[in-house]
């Protein structure tokens, strides 16, 4: 009676785990909006806190399975750990494309309950069915297929057009060459300053962003310093994206 009463209570406690993974890719996936342009990375605490986070938990799972290999039969540590790691890689995939966000609660609380359920089958490897851990590592691809496919987009590179900042007190227009990608001419105004140039894509691309430099051409120049300013991308989505220059935000029209 004492192992079916502890098997049972095992096996609310690994329900009740993949419970809280289905919870937390459900909210991961409903909060987080891959439609959104990620700004670039460099210096941003939190994303490094998090992906962090993410790896730590994905390699807990690993080295308690290899733990477990050492008790005969005890298969179910082992897809869990396969689970833990397949969740990682979906909430990675994600990470990236959508940023950090309040979904990031959601990839916490899946990760958790991935290693912890990893944990309860390890360390009771008797009386555990494969079923729950056999489930969570399914549901773990599925998700992992979900990110991958809304994680295509790649970065914004849309640049030519007209870009305007609020009250109309500024506008960049970038005018694209005969062959794309190659950069090509820029108006950039500031009130009743107006510069002209030539702009460029990065090359080699230093940033998870992809940026563009104006390389001024005229003696008029609107934004002090340098001749060459560094124009990326800030915020916004693929419909109305929002670019940063000289402490100004620009919206394309």
């Amino acid at each position: 009676m004492g192992e079916e009463a502890t098997g049972r209570r095992l096996a609310v406690v690994l329900w009740s785990a993949l419970a809280v993974e289905i919870g937390g890719l459900v909210g991961t996936f409903a909060l987080a909006d891959t439609t959104m342009l990620v700004p670039d990375y460099d210096g941003t605490l939190v994303m490094k806190c998090v992906v962090l986070l993410c790896l730590a938990l994905a390699v807990l799972p690993v080295v308690v399975a290899v733990l477990a290999l050492r008790t005969p039969r005890n298969t179910a540590a082992v897809w869990r750990a396969a689970a833990s790691w397949i969740v990682a890689l979906a909430l990675l995939f994600v990470l990236v494309t959508a940023g950090s966000g309040p979904w990031v609660l959601w990839c916490a609380l899946t990760m958790v309950a991935s290693c912890a359920a990893t944990v309860v089958c390890a360390d009771s490897p008797r009386g555990l069915s494969n079923m729950p851990s056999r489930a969570a590592a399914a549901i773990a691809v599925v998700a992992l297929v979900a990110a991958a496919c809304g994680s295509c987009s790649g970065p914004y590179m849309d640049y030519p057009g007209v870009w305007t900042a609020p009250k109309d007190v500024a506008s960049l227009t970038l005018t694209e060459e005969t062959e794309p990608g190659q950069g090509g001419q820029y108006t950039l105004r500031i009130g009743a300053c107006t510069e002209q140039g030539g702009w460029a894509f990065d090359y080699p691309q230093m940033s998870t962003s992809v940026q563009v430099w104006l390389h001024r051409e005229g003696t008029i120049a609107c934004i002090p310093g340098r001749p060459e300013t560094q124009v990326h991308i800030v915020g916004g989505d693929r419909r109305a994206p929002v670019i940063a220059i000289f402490g100004l935000l620009l919206t394309k029209q």
